[in-house]
């Protein structure tokens, strides 16, 4: 390894010689969930806020037009950036192992010049179909203007995700979570004025001025490591890109129907309901998955890179797979507890007593989340292996199924009825997923540790249906299933991990 990725080694706490030793442990999957857990936490306190900004400034209302704007943005981007934002990620990395720094440098080049191309192709889609986009979401023509504008947000996505790729792959993983601080920082500070004196008119003017600030960030940070150089209009830097593109091509159409169903969710909850509806569907979503997310934050940034390092070995692929499902299930399960807990509690506070609506359907849907720790760490396999045919079609059939289960749950069923589709949604995905990578790639389930699962699924579920109770004494079961669960998972991580030791260490230091 030369002196160029050395540096980078040393950056990220780690020398060329202990990457590959240390990155299989359960302390390893713990500290970089714990990392960019708890960094994610802290942009999770600043959205809480922003959140509570919106609904009091802007209502249901505002905050659905907010997110009406931002599924539309984020599809046309998902469309056009061709999968760079995730594939990148995988060549970067490689050539960082195993390269030169003159091969990393150019091939960072190719990946800048080809989100560059992206975010110019998808603003020209953006303005081209500007009228269009705003008749399928409000199905008026008034909002044209708007999306005109926002064709801008569409260009600056393209070269977020290439930057942030490219520090994800040279494993600078403490800067991505600095970018997400003060990106969300950031944000807070210039949405909160905009909203207070122009109410609804200025959203648009907010999502301009916010991206714009986030992309600030990610160039400050990631022309720190390798300075801007771009190509536009060679065509051996297109050339050079293609296998990259490969890799995405899965990764793109996926994108597409995700958030594609997201867009179509949103508008079908339009028709059948009023925009505040919306309003009210995206609170709780936001409450049992986004903010529960946290947890999951560590895969991407670090656990993709070790997958994929690891996919070739079957019995250590296994390992680490394993691993991540079970980190992830014992930090899930007590934390999605305690969210149900104070669910009634939370959602006046973070966002305003409009809102207490969303609080059903964030607890039905809650059982997503719980379902997502055994299938996520899975749903990674395919891309690490570059089949990206697999992946594409297990994430078609639960786009589908989400886009047309959960708006027809909420006509005949309300926002409940939405939020247990979710949640059923989620419960087949999982089975989905283990079934077909299980035949494909011989992935096996860790059965040995079934009776914890199993256990914090039985906590978990007493809490939910003592939450959804309407007599108030019931609450103390789901405090009960709260300090059964968190103690499992505290038991076990300790037992097979050396944090508790360390964390002490360090206490007693001081």
């Amino acid at each position: 390894m030369l002196t160029f990725a050395k540096d980078l080694a040393i950056m990220t706490d780690k020398t060329p010689d202990t990457i590959q030793e240390n990155d299989f442990t359960y302390d390893h999957v713990l500290k970089y969930t714990g990392l960019f857990g708890g960094i994610q936490g802290i942009t999770m306190l600043v959205s809480i806020v922003r959140n509570k900004v919106v609904s009091e400034f802007l209502g249901p209302s505002g905050m659905a037009v907010i997110n009406l704007f931002n599924n539309a943005v984020k599809l046309i981007n998902q469309s056009t950036d061709f999968g760079i934002s995730f594939s990148a990620v995988k060549h970067v990395a490689e050539l960082f192992d195993r390269g030169t720094e003159e091969e990393v440098r150019n091939f960072v080049r190719t990946v800048r010049t080809w989100c560059l191309f992206a975010g110019l192709l998808g603003m020209l889609v953006c303005l081209s179909l500007c009228q269009q986009i705003s008749y399928w979401t409000f199905e008026n023509y008034e909002y044209a203007p708007h999306f005109a504008l926002l064709s801008l947000v569409v260009g600056m996505l393209a070269i977020q995700g290439g930057e942030i790729a490219i520090l994800k792959g040279l494993k600078q993983l403490k800067k991505v979570a600095l970018i997400a601080v003060f990106g969300a920082v950031a944000t807070l500070l210039i949405c909160t004025p905009i909203y207070f004196f122009w109410g609804i008119k200025g959203i648009v003017y907010s999502l301009l001025l916010c991206n714009a600030a986030v992309l600030a960030v990610h160039l400050y940070y990631s022309t720190k490591v390798i300075p801007w150089r771009v190509s536009l209009f060679s065509k051996e830097e297109y050339r050079n890109g293609i296998p990259m593109l490969q890799l995405g091509v899965g990764y793109i159409v996926a994108g597409i129907f995700g958030q594609g169903a997201e867009y179509v969710i949103r508008t079908l909850i339009l028709r059948f309901g009023e925009l505040a509806d919306v309003g009210l569907y995206t609170s709780g979503y936001t409450l049992a998955v986004s903010y529960a997310n946290i947890v999951f934050v560590a895969f991407e940034a670090d656990y993709f890179p070790r997958l994929s390092a690891s996919q070739h070995d079957l019995k250590r692929m296994n390992q680490t797979i394993n691993q991540q499902i079970e980190v992830g299930t014992l930090l899930m399960a007590p934390l999605l507890t305690f969210f149900v807990l104070a669910m009634p509690i939370l959602v006046p506070l973070l966002f305003s007593s409009e809102f207490v609506d969303a609080v059903p359907m964030a607890i039905c849907a809650s059982f997503y989340m719980f379902f997502k720790a055994f299938s996520l760490p899975l749903a990674y396999l395919a891309l690490a292996k570059g089949d990206s045919r697999i992946y594409m079609i297990t994430e078609l059939m639960y786009d589908i199924f989400i886009a047309l289960a959960i708006p027809y749950a909420f006509k005949w069923w309300g926002l409940e009825g939405a939020g247990w589709a979710l949640s059923v949604a989620g419960f087949l995905d999982m089975m989905l997923i283990h079934i077909v990578y299980g035949i494909h790639y011989d992935y096996r389930f860790a059965f040995s540790r079934l009776k914890i699962y199993l256990v914090q699924f039985f906590c978990f579920s007493a809490a939910v249906f003592a939450a959804l109770h309407e007599n108030p004494w019931m609450k103390v079961v789901t405090a009960v299933a709260l300090v059964v669960s968190a103690t499992i998972s505290f038991v076990v991580l300790k037992n097979e991990t050396h944090i508790i030791p360390k964390i002490k260490k360090r206490l007693w230091r001081k």
